[in-house]
């Protein structure tokens, strides 16, 4: 079969492997859908890896059930898991999964023609398209940042970031009823841009022509209720704080790649306002498959409209030169089965 391996900087090789065989408990999938996640990206340019697999948001087809397998069948459409609570930890006997000390990875290798993993690492999806399963992983990051920023019916927010993650998590904002939701996303980005004005942005603001906190407090001279963090904190943090409402919730998934990083942040400022900062992160994803898959079912979260290309396998290469060059005209980028193409907005 064949796979990709990745090796930082921008070295992409497509290699043929040997097929893998389920064992006891284990589920053979031939890939249909894999998109490319913003961390991928970043491994590929910049984060330093030697030779490896990648490819975490993913959906395919049962191809064959090991023995002992009981829930699939070959021939159903199923969504990979990334991540599942372990059921062992302090956290999970307390009914806090949630905060599971020790998430069981589902692994990241789905750029490939077929993948093998335990029966419980696969979540079937009969009601959606091979597209849309492959969004509930990052759906769910987008549910947990939402719910971790304290978002709720008339709020206020400001969302630093609109990509795909970044722009389910408008959709999911503007469906619990936030008042106004504040983008701040370059402009050079204009398929982005363009999508969150779609998605009921207030205002699409461009971090590096205007000053981010003056337009705001202009805006919410009280500032906001939430700032849902997408890019890096050291680029997003200080200027957060700045125009956060006293009591207001910072909530953060943007990676900084590196073992230490240098965060600007008025900290008298931060106690006196009584501000909340959270590190949101899915895992264990699978607790918001569920939900994620009745969002997606329901076009509450439109699929269509955030996946803008779609590339072969075979041009997985062209894929990552694409998404990295012409960065602007992007929005989702899946691997598919198919041909090359371009929807979207």
């Amino acid at each position: 079969m064949k796979a990709a391996f990745f090796k930082t900087p921008g070295q992409v090789e497509l290699r043929e492997i040997e097929c893998p065989r389920p064992r006891e408990g284990e589920v053979l999938v031939r890939v249909l859908a894999c998109g490319i996640c913003g961390s991928d990206v970043a491994a590929y340019r910049e984060v330093e890896h030697d030779w490896h697999r990648r490819g975490h948001e993913y959906s395919g087809v049962v191809e064959e059930v090991g023995p002992g397998v009981e829930k699939l069948l070959p021939g159903q459409l199923v969504a990979g898991i990334g991540s599942l609570p372990c059921g062992k930890c302090p956290n999970c006997w307390a009914g806090r999964p949630k905060f599971c000390l020790a998430p069981r990875a589902g692994g990241g290798d789905a750029f490939a023609e077929y993948v093998c993993k335990g029966e419980e690492f696969w979540f079937p999806v009969p009601d959606l398209s091979p597209e849309e399963a492959a969004l509930l992983e990052p759906l769910t990051v987008a549910l947990e940042m939402v719910r971790d920023g304290a978002v709720s019916f008339g709020s206020r927010v400001l969302l630093q970031g609109a990509g795909p993650i970044g722009l389910m998590a408008l959709r999911l904002c503007k469906l619990i009823g936030a008042e106004k939701v504040y983008v701040s996303h370059p402009a050079t980005s204009t398929a982005r841009r363009k999508l969150a004005e779609e998605w009921g942005a207030e205002v699409v603001i461009c971090p590096y022509e205007e000053d981010l906190v003056a337009r705001m407090r202009a805006l919410e001279p009280a500032g906001v209720d939430s700032v849902l963090i997408t890019i890096k904190p050291s680029a997003g943090l200080a200027e957060a704080a700045q125009v956060a409402a006293p009591g207001g919730t910072l909530a953060l998934i943007g990676m900084e790649w590196q073992p230490l990083a240098q965060l600007r942040l008025n900290i008298d400022q931060f106690h006196f306002a009584k501000l909340r900062l959270v590190g949101s992160n899915h895992n264990p994803c699978s607790l918001y498959y569920p939900e994620a898959a009745e969002l997606l079912r329901t076009k509450r979260i439109e699929a269509q409209r955030l996946v803008s290309h779609r590339f072969l396998l075979t041009h997985i290469r062209e894929a990552f030169e694409y998404l990295t060059q012409r960065r602007g005209e992007v929005v989702k980028v899946m691997v598919t089965e198919g041909k090359n193409e371009r929807t979207g907005p």
